[in-house]
């Protein structure tokens, strides 16, 4: 793994999105395995902004993403080994 970048106070920029509210739900089966549902509510910061949204995380298995309910294809998003990346989005609040 990657070891983490140290970021500077001077290379501080506001974040494209904030989110207003999130909901999380674990379930826990053996075997360690366990299923995370999620759900928040996003605001760019800019209405209409064209940034992407980028989301972080390591060791995940990705089941299935959905922007205002509406379940996304393979192609409406990026998938790496440690980042998820939505390229197009609403240009105002949005469920995720």
């Amino acid at each position: 793994m990657d070891m983490p970048k140290e970021i500077f106070l001077k290379d501080y920029k506001l974040p494209d999105y904030y989110f207003d509210t999130m909901d999380l739900n674990f379930f826990c089966w053996v075997r360690r395995k366990q299923l995370s549902i999620q759900k928040r509510i996003v605001l760019p910061r800019i209405e209409g902004s064209p940034f992407p949204l980028v989301l972080d995380g390591v060791d995940l298995k990705l089941v299935s993403v959905k922007v205002n309910s509406k379940e996304l294809k393979k192609e409406d998003y990026v998938l790496s080994s440690c980042h998820l990346t939505l390229p197009s989005l609403p240009s105002g609040e949005f469920a995720l």
